[in-house]
């Protein structure tokens, strides 16, 4: 047996490998690439069969145009196969089955091409060579693994070069029995080189799955801390709930006996709450709500917790804040309230009690006097409104 058709059954043999690789890793992954590849190895092997049939076919020129079918396809479904694995939604619908019609052009005019006794075809060799080179240049500008991507560059690019090397060849030597016998050997580079795509794909498939792995965990954990947020926020406000007040406060106190450090709370309270529902509606009320909490919040440190303590109240905890400090932003913020849109004739007001936490009381001791100050608060805005009311409903003298 000639060394040029012992290197193309070695071929063979390392291309159905190739080809079993690409039906296991699809039972695995399931994606559209593999499917084009293992067509695009499957006609391959088609091809190496009709390459070994021709020197003993009656009729050379029939053959040599399936062989170049075979072949063209072979690359075509290479190709596809890396424009899905790149995106997996691309090309889909009937216009992607147009590359039939140049296949069958390029294979009728390359078998023309082709040498009547051999059919050897220099050109084919030419088209394989630009496709294989395509393939090295979309595997290097490909996103995911740099090892898995040279590998693939690489090899891809060594067999263009050598198909046209080879291609080359056969314009002089036309006969491959004649070639030099390192070019009768080109079996076993190829063989080599569809061993290293393989590896490639491997590589590059788990990293790929590693890095879609690591994604999933990401959103997993993401999810996880939306549900803990959720856990721990009142949905209309936003703010921190009673729930989440109980782990902090914990630790809050903890740091003021352990360190002696001052704790200060603040109680806040929206006059009018209930005339505001009753006369403009929930909606505006929980417009009102929501426009409350916002100000709190920009109104304190950001290691300060604002929480909403239930209906129209709220509680704001001032790590390392003293008396002085706690009612001076006590003061603040029940005299800059701006004005609520939405609550025209109505103007709701804010009461704000303040106490400091000492380090041998109980905490709901320390609430109990904010809620006193804040109820005081309240009552003298109140006589205050009802003044301004009087004043206003008396008739001039």
């Amino acid at each position: 047996m000639p060394v040029y058709q012992f290197s193309l059954l070695i071929q063979a043999a390392g291309t159905f490998l190739l080809f079993l690789l690409f039906l296991l890793l699809y039972k695995k992954a399931r994606r559209r690439a593999f499917l084009d590849w293992i067509a695009s190895w499957a006609f391959l092997l088609i091809g190496l069969a009709l390459t070994y049939a021709i020197p003993r076919a009656a009729e050379v020129r029939s053959f040599v145009f399936l062989l170049h079918i075979a072949l063209l396809a072979h690359v075509a479904f290479l190709l596809l196969g890396v424009r899905h694995f790149r995106d997996e939604r691309a090309g889909r619908g009937p216009m992607e089955l147009l590359w039939v019609v140049p296949v069958i052009a390029i294979a009728w005019w390359t078998a023309l091409e082709s040498d009547k006794v051999t059919g050897q075809s220099p050109p084919m060799m030419l088209v394989l060579a630009a496709a294989y080179v395509t393939a090295a240049v979309s595997f290097a500008i490909m996103p995911g693994s740099a090892a898995g991507r040279g590998l693939l560059s690489i090899s891809f690019l060594v067999w263009g070069v050598e198909h046209a090397i080879t291609g080359a060849a056969y314009l002089r030597f036309r006969d491959p029995a004649t070639m030099p016998e390192s070019l009768q050997y080109v079996g076993f580079a190829s063989m080599l080189l569809e061993m290293m795509i393989a590896v490639g794909i491997i590589i590059l498939l788990f990293e790929t799955s590693q890095s879609q792995l690591s994604q999933e965990m990401q959103r997993l954990v993401e999810s996880d801390q939306q549900l803990r947020e959720m856990g721990i926020r009142d949905p209309l406000t936003g703010l921190y709930n009673r729930h989440h007040f109980n782990d902090v406060i914990r630790r809050e106190t903890a740091n003021v006996r352990r360190y002696g450090i001052s704790l200060s709370v603040l109680l806040a309270d929206i006059d009018r709450f209930k005339e505001i529902n009753d006369v403009k509606g929930h909606a505006v009320g929980d417009d009102v709500l929501k426009f409350v909490a916002a100000y709190l919040t920009s109104c304190v440190r950001e290691s300060d917790f604002v929480f909403r303590w239930g209906g129209d109240e709220f509680l704001v905890l001032l790590p390392r804040t003293d008396e002085g400090s706690a009612a001076q932003k006590a003061e603040e913020l029940a005299q800059r309230l701006p004005h609520i849109p939405g609550t025209e004739g109505v103007l709701p007001a804010l009461s704000v009690g303040w106490a400091t936490h000492r380090m041998d009381a109980e905490f709901p001791m320390t609430l109990a006097q904010a809620d006193a100050r804040m109820y005081e608060m309240k009552l003298r805005g109140k006589k205050e409104r009802e003044e301004r009311e009087r004043h206003l409903l008396r008739p001039p003298s």
